[in-house]
């Protein structure tokens, strides 16, 4: 009985292993003078946007319009955030222009360096920055926006030299220059 259930367990694992492989595979054939058609119409790299320009992201439509050093504390006694770094503050317009309500969270934008490291918003320097704006965490309906920073805690010494935006936490999204 116990060898049976051994087979059993050892063939499911194989036939989900082989599917697993079988949906990542790109279906080309590698060796000398293989080509792939999937290599010829790989698609163009995605263009970057600067300030004051528009991009669509999911239902999301971002609009940055400045940045800068925050400096290291953000907020009002009682309500203050210290940085482990300083806080680089990014100032967005973010517009909804899908067909339903969606739920913005700042962790939709990362801020990158000049290295390529992105880095994480701080909901709450952004929250106690802006008390009075949501830009931290917001349903928007369809044709509706919201305004406001978002803060970003980073190394002393950080150049932001752009930001990726997205219209969820699983998409890489779209890069929007700082500068």
């Amino acid at each position: 009985m116990f060898r049976r259930t051994a087979l059993i367990t050892a063939a499911a694992a194989i036939a989900a292993g082989l599917a697993l492989t079988g949906c990542s595979g790109s279906g080309a054939t590698s060796g000398a003078g293989s080509s792939s058609p999937a290599a010829a119409s790989a698609p163009a790299a995605p263009t970057t946007a600067s300030l004051n320009t528009p991009v669509k992201a999911g239902s999301f439509e971002y609009t940055a319009t400045g940045s800068k050093d925050a400096g290291t504390t953000v907020g009002t006694s009682p309500l203050t955030q210290t940085a482990q770094g300083t806080f680089v503050e990014v100032d967005l317009s973010i517009k909804n222009v899908g067909n339903a309500s969606a739920t913005f969270v700042s962790n939709y934008v990362k801020v990158v360096d000049a290295t390529g490291k992105t880095y994480d918003a701080d909901p709450t320097a952004t929250l106690y920055a802006s008390p009075n704006q949501s830009a931290w965490v917001a349903a928007i309906n369809p044709g509706n926006s919201i305004t406001g920073p978002i803060f970003f805690d980073v190394p002393t010494g950080t150049k932001a030299v752009s930001i990726q935006v997205s219209g969820d936490m699983f998409s890489k999204g779209e890069t929007i220059n700082l500068g």
